[in-house]
C-alpha cells in the first residue's frame, strides 16, 4: 500500500487497520469521529467546528439541506448542521440522514446503494416539514467520514435528483479525502449546473495492489438473534434523526439532555470519575451531545459508539468484543478499543432499551446506565442482565 497526505498540525487524525471485507481489505480509523476508538468531546467538537468553518465560506446566501450516511457519518452529518446553525441562527437550514432501519410513520423516499461498504443498502425517507429546503440559491452539504471515488455520494445526489429537487451549490465536506478530485469529478453535472466544492480536514491518495497469494477474508455471516426484532419511532426523544432535523426547532443541547435524565432519576458521577459514554449504531448525536456536557462540567468523558464494522485486531484495534445487534436482525456488531475496567461509569444509549442488549454485552461491560428512546435509565449488572 502507498500512502501520501497533507501535512496536519497536532496528533494523528487516522490509524489503518485491517478489516473482514474482501471489497477493500483495510481500512483508516479515524481518532477523532468516535466509532473505533473513544475520543474527547471536545476534540471532536473541534473538527466538527473546522468542517463547518469551511462550508460556511462556500454557502450560497440561501437556505442548507445537510445530508449524512448511516451509520459512520450519522453523527458528523448532524454535527456539521449544529454548528452551521449556531454560527448563522437566521439562515434556514435542514439536516437528513440516510438510515438501515424504516421507522414508523415515515414514508420512504428513495434507496441508495453503497457497492464497497458491509452493509450496502441505504433508506432514506421524507423528511419533516421544515427539514428539506432546495432551490437555485439554495446549498446541498453531504457529509462522509471519508471519500475514496465519490461513488456514493453521487448516487445519494443523483436520488435527490429524481425528487424534483434543484440547488446551486454541492459541497462535499469528509474528515479524510483520498479521492484526489474524484468525488467532485463524481458528483458533477448530476444536479445539472449546480457549482461543486468540497471541505475536509486531511486529504491525500493511496493506492493498493492485494496479495494474489492470499484468500481474501469473508465478511461475518449472520448470527442468530437474541432479542425481538425492534423498529424505529419517528417521534421517538432519543433517536437518530431518520427524519430530519430543522433550524426552525428548538435546538437541543448536551445540558437539555442532562437535565431530561436527572429529571427521570440518572445519579450524576462522582467527582474524579472516568466516564465513558456509548452510542449504539446510528444513534450517535445526542449520546455526543451528553458526553459533550459532562465533559464541560468537568468529568473526564469520552464517547464511543457500537458499529456493524467487522475489523481484525491488531495494533490499532487492541480490544474487539463481538456480539449479535441491539435490533433483532441477526447481524454482528462490535464495541472496539473498549475495556470495562478503565471506567467507574459507563451510559450506553440505545434506542431499543434495555431489551435490546444481549447478555454477551452485558457480561462484558459490567454494571452500566443505560438510556434508552425515551430518556428512561435502567441501572443494568451482568448478574441481573435486566432492569
Amino acid at each position: 500500500m502507498t500512502l501520501t497526505t497533507s501535512v496536519r498540525e497536532g496528533p494523528d487524525l487516522f490509524r489503518i487497520a485491517e478489516r473482514l471485507n474482501p471489497k477493500r481489505a483495510f481500512l483508516f480509523v479515524s481518532t477523532i469521529l468516535g466509532r473505533h476508538i473513544p475520543v474527547d468531546p471536545a476534540e471532536h467538537r473541534a473538527a466538527l467546528q473546522q468542517l463547518a468553518e469551511g462550508v460556511a465560506a462556500q454557502l450560497l446566501p440561501g437556505p442548507v439541506f445537510v445530508m449524512g450516511f448511516a451509520e459512520t457519518a450519522v453523527g458528523i452529518g448532524a454535527g456539521v448542521f449544529d454548528c452551521l446553525r449556531l454560527s448563522e441562527p437566521e439562515r434556514k437550514m435542514g439536516y437528513l440522514t440516510t438510515t438501515r432501519f424504516a421507522p414508523t410513520g415515515a414514508q420512504e423516499w428513495f434507496r441508495i446503494e453503497e457497492s464497497h461498504s458491509h452493509a450496502v443498502e441505504h433508506l432514506i425517507f421524507e423528511p419533516r416539514p421544515g427539514v428539506l429546503h432546495h432551490g437555485p440559491d439554495a446549498t446541498l452539504v453531504i457529509v462522509d467520514d471519508e471519500a475514496t471515488t465519490g461513488a456514493t455520494f453521487a448516487e445519494l445526489a443523483a436520488g435527490l435528483k429524481t425528487k424534483g429537487l434543484t440547488f446551486g451549490r454541492l459541497i462535499l465536506v469528509t474528515l479524510t479525502d483520498w479521492s484526489d478530485g474524484q468525488a467532485e469529478d463524481a458528483v458533477r453535472g448530476i444536479l445539472d449546473d449546480a457549482d461543486v466544492f468540497s471541505v475536509t480536514v486531511q486529504n491525500g491518495t493511496w493506492s493498493w495492489m492485494p496479495d494474489e497469494t492470499k484468500t481474501p477474508l469473508a465478511l461475518p455471516g449472520s448470527c442468530n438473534p437474541s432479542v425481538k426484532t425492534w423498529i424505529p419511532d419517528s417521534v421517538q426523544e432519543f433517536a437518530a434523526p431518520r427524519v430530519g432535523l430543522s433550524s426552525s426547532q428548538i435546538r437541543q443541547s448536551g445540558e437539555d439532555i442532562l437535565s431530561i435524565l436527572e429529571h427521570n432519576g440518572f445519579q450524576l458521577p462522582d467527582a474524579g470519575d472516568r466516564i465513558l459514554v456509548v452510542g449504539a449504531g446510528e444513534h450517535v448525536w445526542q449520546p455526543m451531545l451528553a458526553a459533550e456536557a459532562l465533559s464541560e462540567r468537568g468529568f473526564y468523558t469520552r464517547f464511543i459508539t457500537t458499529t456493524r464494522s467487522p475489523i481484525l485486531p491488531g495494533d490499532t484495534i487492541r480490544h474487539k468484543l463481538s456480539f449479535p445487534d441491539h435490533y433483532g436482525q441477526g447481524f454482528w456488531m462490535y464495541m472496539h478499543n473498549v475495556v470495562p475496567a478503565e471506567w467507574d461509569r459507563i451510559l450506553f444509549f440505545t434506542e431499543t432499551g434495555a431489551d435490546g442488549l444481549c447478555d454477551t454485552l452485558l457480561s462484558a461491560l459490567g454494571q452500566i446506565d443505560v438510556i434508552d428512546g425515551a430518556g428512561a435509565i435502567s441501572v443494568l449488572k451482568p448478574t441481573e442482565g435486566m432492569p
